[in-house]
């Protein structure tokens, strides 16, 4: 048979579903899937795990086009979800708990509007379904989009990654998406989607008229990323929303305030 163009990214993409993510397992008992923000991975969501697990099975996968998992040809979330819908799948995993930071906050509200009796509970972290701002990941796009200099170590690329003006919490989590090649340091991520899609990441997401999905929000009281509008939206959607803001946070609110973030997690699904 002869595919069409439309046919065979069609086909791609399935190809793809049938893969699984690479994923971190930590605990036991009722699961929690953390789905990390764009140029993340699961290694960054490790301490949260930790103190989560003691309670709960953690699962942190690595979202495709990074960390140690395969690579795509799209940053779309309804192709991402679709993904993570699979994972869930495959591990006959069953209402599982989703928490999702700024990308991967998106990803778990199409998760809801999609699987609306199939999720317990879920907590997005600064971040809503509105279009959100792009000042940050633009100064992480024009980073990756440049030639790395000659790097050996992890502790080299953080000092330069700081040159560039990037915050120091914020150059942490772009090691995070190195590896060492042949006595050389390297991207995992696949940094041409990445630079070239990135657009699809700032895009709003449409949600349905009605969820019952129990859902807090997590906002950074520095970061402009929620926003009164973007509440509205979600109020209008979901039946069951608190919203809490975490002080002396900015949009990375799992670096800027720990504490707070993790206790603040563990009430509501404790409720």
């Amino acid at each position: 048979m002869t595919l069409t163009k439309s046919t065979a990214k069609l086909t791609i993409f399935f190809d793809m579903c049938n893969k699984d993510l690479f994923f971190r397992d930590f605990g036991s008992g009722k699961t929690i899937i953390i789905l990390h923000g764009i140029m993340g991975c699961s290694d960054y969501w490790i301490p949260t795990a930790k103190r989560l697990d003691n309670t709960y099975r953690v699962i942190i996968p690595d979202l495709p086009n990074h960390g140690n998992s395969f690579h795509t040809n799209t940053l779309d979330y309804q192709s991402i979800a679709y993904h993570i819908e699979h994972f869930i799948d495959l591990h006959h995993i069953e209402q599982p708990i989703i928490i999702g930071h700024s990308w991967g906050g998106k990803i778990a509200l199409n998760l809801a509007k999609k699987n609306n009796n199939n999720i317990e509970k879920i907590v997005v972290i600064d971040i809503t379904s509105e279009a959100q701002p792009d000042e940050n990941i633009k100064k992480m796009i024009e980073i990756i989009n440049q030639p790395l200099p000659v790097l050996k170590t992890l502790k080299q690329a953080h000092a330069h990654f700081c040159t560039m003006g990037i915050e120091p919490s914020v150059a942490t989590m772009l090691t995070k998406g190195l590896k060492i090649q042949q006595q050389q340091l390297s991207w995992k991520w696949n940094t041409s989607l990445l630079c070239t899609h990135y657009h699809q990441v700032l895009q709003p997401i449409k949600l349905q008229s009605h969820c019952s999905t129990p859902l807090l929000v997590i906002k950074g009281e520095k970061s402009n990323y929620v926003t009164p509008s973007g509440i509205k939206e979600l109020q209008d959607t979901f039946d069951h929303l608190k919203l809490v803001s975490i002080t002396n946070a900015g949009h990375w609110v799992h670096t800027d305030n720990f504490e707070d973030l993790i206790t603040t997690i563990i009430s509501f699904l404790q409720q």
